[in-house]
């Protein structure tokens, strides 16, 4: 469990604004949901590795991933965007991964 009174902190360092029990909670709730995503997914990352530990390689390579699901995602849902702009996405994600 992250402390809310460090997320609290925390955010209190970065405005001048007041911060509400609520939003404290709900970033720890994100922040927690986002730990969870991201080991999982850097497990799978060492495992395809064929190694027991995870490294910090492991955690950079989960934005790039998060940022490919998300650029699908959208393609997939946004009837809007045409065939060729859709292609050109599904590429650019991709790309994303081979770096």
């Amino acid at each position: 469990m992250i402390p809310k009174g460090t997320v609290k902190r925390l955010m209190k360092e970065n405005t001048d604004m007041n911060i509400s029990a609520e939003s404290v909670e709900k970033l720890v709730e994100i922040l927690q949901e986002y730990i969870v995503t991201t080991t999982k997914m850097a497990e799978d990352n060492a495992r395809k590795d064929k190694r027991k530990t995870i490294k910090a390689r492991d955690i950079e390579n989960c934005d790039e991933e998060r940022l490919r699901v998300k650029i699908m995602e959208i393609a997939d849902r946004t009837e809007k965007v045409n065939i060729l702009t859709k292609e050109f996405l599904k590429v650019l994600a991709s790309e994303l991964l081979r770096e």
